[in-house]
């Protein structure tokens, strides 16, 4: 623990040993092809196949009147209003990009020329395309059993809140985060394959068990009969922890052809048909003291959803945008009404930071405005409302328990080491005259290890973890959790060889597969680390004290004289007599002879951990979801080009604090990675549409990525405090990266035109020709 151990999958992955869902070849496999709407809103009155059946290796052509024995996604939620999400389209598609036939054929060339020649006939419906639009007293609805276009409506009371505003300066502002997406290397895909009464789907998911708790669900199969295998996923983000309609198709059409198949999404499919993210409005305002404090805030989050059909919703991250809002501050009240529409947009679902990034924008960018009303240094009344240690465990507004962190230390860090990296910034560009520099300071909260119940209607927080010796003293772990990337195997076997001292070169690692993992729920929401971690402690904690009994008795001691130091088994005062993890896993599983008497054979354990968090909320709408809380305060120097409106980010600073680092190596290059997402969401990433509903960015030629020309020097410094309630003090660190770039590089922007009397930045994407267009005003009103 704490050591920088290299990866112990990354010399399998960069020598091209990987083996991902485009690398299953099965003997007969045929390939899937997907026919979508081009259409944002219309009825279906006829689909043609007749063609698309005749072409050369085409096997079948399916539409949904096909699907026999195929039920819709079930709505879990009861606080929503249900979609009843079918896998292809039945009499209606909603957005462009619906699956609305499937073609499949020995090749996938076979499989797309069949797939252009099916005739679907459209009856085109007007189209909403936009929150405001979706709200219109005269809005078309895209769902015609509903009275208006709100999936989800949660309107809040808080009497304190509303007190808190009486006779105080108020200051508000709408703060606006762009739809975009997550975008791994590796898209989606699914191979199926149906044999001996069982289905097996190899899926690029992060949560398998719940991808075949779902399929099985969908397709009305006994869940035994349902395999779920996530080979290496080359990037999940959010993106993949979503079952989608093509998950089902390919289990049912395994069933159905009696081959197996394969859909592997191509890119212009990932940007118009897997989940986006973001698209958020929020409306706040704050009850602000005379020394710039803030008492309360009030307001609304509003969240453009798309069509909504997607498993599971992507309504949630609005929820953990509202209880994100008040951060690492000292600020008593809110209240906040929760607002979702339908679209005729691609369904929105789950993406790194999962609404935090959206609440850190608004609240910082919120804080920075006081600062400039009240003539107040905003980083001063950072100071004046960052928790202190002596002040944890604290409830936020929202109900969340902070039960640890380094906010202050974490700010003050970055105050300093951002005041002399502008200093070295501005000295090394001082001949370009065209270029100013900028500096941003944000800091927030991040909730980890949260329930899932809010976000699936179904499942809430446990995970676990098995753990089995073989005869020698290696051990294989098996855990619920699940990797898209991330160093999970390298955390997992550091866990164990931690809780059983045994060296990690004698440790295999097993996850990712429904039939040899045990139940769990995958990876996401900063989870892997505590859930697992816990569980392997606690198997580990059964396996050690069989182990003692054993080595007890080979040892001819007493239980109480013999502790594991070192790897093996001593009796105290006696360093020299002792037995390894070898002899006792051979007298276990082999030499049963020389068990204590009454002793069963084995060396195994099977153990199920869970958190202690809220999965409703309470009678004051207040719900601590998370194990633990993460802080974090973020640095940015950028220098803006004045003629060009060029945008570059300089340097880029954190003080980071995920509890105990386990490996700081894979940390830091969580939190690289995130910043690098963070940065691309704030400059560049879009997912634009027409008000007529179709999409303008459907290639890499529109939808604009950060590549490492863009990308700075991260500076990384470590706060280790340790979470009271979580094996070994540790939380989550996979998603802190991306919540603070919007924040604190809008403020640098500011910074660095602040002679241009710019508007204050409360929309992103920050993109070059705004930055042009506000200059411009500037020297045209002079």
């Amino acid at each position: 623990m704490g050591v920088r151990l290299a990866r112990l999958e990354d010399d399998r992955l960069i020598t091209g040993r990987g083996r991902y869902v485009a690398d299953i070849h099965l003997p007969g496999m045929l390939e899937v092809a997907v026919v979508r709407s081009m259409f944002p809103h219309a009825r279906l009155t006829g689909i043609r196949t007749e063609e698309a059946r005749q072409v050369e290796g085409v096997v079948g052509v399916f539409t949904a009147a096909d699907l026999a024995g195929v039920a819709p996604v079930p709505d879990f939620y009861s606080w929503a209003r249900g979609v009843g999400t079918f896998p292809l389209a039945r009499d209606r598609v909603r957005y462009v990009g619906a699956p609305v036939a499937v073609v499949v054929a020995r090749d996938r060339y076979a499989a797309e020329d069949g797939a252009e020649l099916v005739e679907v006939e459209y009856d085109e419906l007007p189209v909403v395309a936009s929150i405001d639009a979706a709200l219109a007293a005269d809005a078309p609805k895209l769902y015609d059993e509903w009275p208006d276009n709100r999936i989800v409506q949660a309107i809040a009371d808080n009497p304190e809140a509303d007190r808190a505003f009486e006779g105080r300066r108020v200051v508000g502002g709408t703060y606006t985060m762009q739809r975009h997406t997550a975008v791994p290397m590796e898209t989606r895909g699914a191979v199926a394959d149906a044999r001996d009464g069982r289905v097996t789907i190899w899926s690029s998911t992060q949560f398998p068990h719940i991808a075949r708790t779902m399929i099985a669900t969908v397709l009305g199969l006994p869940e035994r009969d349902v395999r779920v295998v996530a080979p290496d996923v080359g990037g999940g983000f959010g993106c993949k922890a979503e079952v989608y309609p093509e998950e089902y198709l390919a289990a049912w059409l395994a069933r159905r052809l009696g081959a197996p198949v394969r859909w592997i999404e191509d890119r212009y499919e990932h940007l118009v048909s897997t989940g986006h993210a973001r698209d958020t409005r929020i409306r706040l305002e704050a009850a602000v003291r005379d020394d710039g404090t803030i008492a309360a805030l009030r307001g609304a989050i509003q969240q453009d959803v798309g069509s909504g059909e997607i498993y599971p919703a992507g309504f949630n991250p609005a929820f953990v945008a509202m209880g994100s809002l008040t951060g690492p501050y000292r600020i008593q009240e809110q209240r906040i009404d929760v607002e979702c529409v339908v679209t005729n947009k691609t369904p929105s679902g789950a993406y790194r930071g999962f609404g935090i990034p959206e609440a850190t924008f608004a609240t910082e960018r919120l804080i920075d405005r006081i600062g400039r009303e009240l003539g107040i240094d905003p980083v001063e009344i950072r100071r004046r409302m960052t928790l202190e240690p002596e002040e944890l465990p604290f409830e936020s507004a929202s109900g969340a328990v902070i039960d640890s962190g380094s906010h202050r230390a974490a700010l003050e860090r970055i105050v300093e080491l951002v005041a002399a990296a502008a200093g070295e910034e501005r000295s090394r560009h001082a001949s370009q005259p065209n270029l100013r520099i900028g500096v941003g300071v944000a800091s927030y909260v991040e909730g980890v290890a949260p329930t899932y119940y809010a976000t699936s209607g179904r499942w809430t927080s446990q995970d676990a973890a098995a753990v089995r010796f073989d005869p020698d003293g290696s051990v294989t772990v098996s855990v619920g959790v699940s990797t898209a990337g991330q160093g999970l195997a390298t955390m997992v076997a550091t866990l164990t060889a931690e809780s059983l001292d045994v060296p990690i070169e004698r440790i295999r690692v097993v996850m990712g597969d429904s039939d040899v993992s045990p139940y769990g729920l995958g990876g996401w929401g900063s989870r892997s680390t505590i859930l697992a971690g816990g569980a392997i402690v606690k198997a580990s904690d059964v396996l050690k004290d069989k182990a003692v009994r054993i080595a007890a008795h080979l040892l001819e001691a007493s239980v109480e004289d013999v502790a594991l130091e070192r790897g093996r088994f001593r009796i105290r005062g006696s360093p020299e007599t002792s037995v390894g993890w070898d002899e006792v896993a051979t007298t276990a599983l082999v030499r049963t002879l020389d068990l204590p008497t009454g002793m069963d054979p084995g060396l195994e354990a099977l153990a199920t951990y869970d958190i202690d968090v809220d999965h409703v909320p309470n009678a004051r709408g207040r719900m601590n979801a998370c194990a633990t809380y993460t802080n974090a305060t973020h640095g940015a120097i950028v220098g803006v080009d004045v003629e060009t409106g060029e945008v570059r980010v300089l340097r880029y600073l954190v003080a980071h604090d995920c509890g105990t680092v386990i490996n700081p190596t894979i940390v830091e290059g969580q939190i690289h990675g995130g910043v690098a997402q963070g940065i691309g969401g704030v400059l560049w990433e879009e997912l634009p549409y027409t008000p007529e509903g179709q999409p303008q960015a459907t290639t890499f030629m529109d939808y604009l990525l950060p590549t490492s020309a863009e990308i700075p020097a991260i500076s990384i410094e470590h706060f280790e405090s340790p979470a009271p309630g979580t094996a070994f003090g540790a939380k989550g660190a996979g998603e802190a990266g991306i919540i603070g770039p919007a924040a604190v590089i809008a403020q640098a922007v500011e910074s660095a035109l602040s002679e241009f009397s710019i508007p204050e930045i409360t929309e992103t994407p920050v993109s070059s020709r705004q930055v042009l267009a506000w200059i411009g005003r500037t020297k045209g009103a002079e």
